[in-house]
């Protein structure tokens, strides 16, 4: 099976700090390859928290559609944690899997039980999709996953893309204005800000002020 050629990463791609021992002694003790995946997709989920110490539900990761269609099973997934966790480079407490660190040993333990998560489902139809949002935008959770499915379903193709890169343009990074660009493009025609309707503006609305018209009303 030919592997896919990948196009390369966008110039504003969002980038992920990293401990340097992964990428040194750590690649080399760690032959298993859903072991290094679930301990890169935690240091993904890990990124988009604040505060500290930062922590994820290992539920988020169970169900986690990206690791899901790059490790092939659910169980691989728990062996792939479950590895990293005996390894030292994790810590499960509670429910919630830390990076191992001294500040994170002595804090795990203060924690109460980590929330269920419901799952992300796997993105089969159109995976770059959500691969560019979560890349560009944040992370996929289970309502914009539905969202992009819907958006794919009812937008034309390449719409959701576009949508997506003018978000980025625009430094509006959310799915609440992407949504608003797609339906001025609905409304108004893509490409174009000329209404061109009787009754209406002569220039419709940007995703901005449509956003803010809603905040208003």
């Amino acid at each position: 099976m030919t592997a896919s050629v990948f196009t390369g990463f966008d110039a504003d791609a969002k980038r992920l700090p990293v401990p340097a021992s992964l990428l040194s002694s750590l690649l080399v003790d760690i032959a298993d390859c859903a072991e290094l995946k679930c301990t890169l997709r935690f240091l993904w989920h890990e990124a988009q928290q604040s505060g500290a110490p930062k922590r994820v539900p290992v539920s988020t990761l169970r169900a986690d559609a990206v690791l899901l269609d790059a490790i092939g099973s659910a169980d691989e997934i728990e062996r792939g944690i479950a590895l990293a966790v005996e390894r030292g480079t994790l810590i499960e407490s509670a429910g919630w899997l830390l990076l191992r660190t001294p500040q994170n040993e002595r804090a795990a333990g203060r924690f109460g039980s980590a929330p269920g998560h419901v799952a992300v489902g796997r993105p089969s139809e159109r995976p770059n999709v959500f691969r560019l949002y979560e890349e560009n935008i944040g992370m996929l959770t289970p309502l914009v996953a539905d969202e992009l499915r819907a958006a794919e379903e009812e937008y034309p193709s390449g719409w959701v893309e576009d949508a997506v890169h003018e978000a980025v343009a625009a430094n509006a990074r959310s799915w609440r204005y992407i949504g608003a660009v797609l339906e001025r493009w609905k409304r108004d025609g893509k490409g174009t800000r000329q209404s061109g309707k009787p009754g209406r503006h002569t220039e419709a609305l940007t995703a901005a002020e449509l956003l803010e018209r809603r905040r208003r009303s």
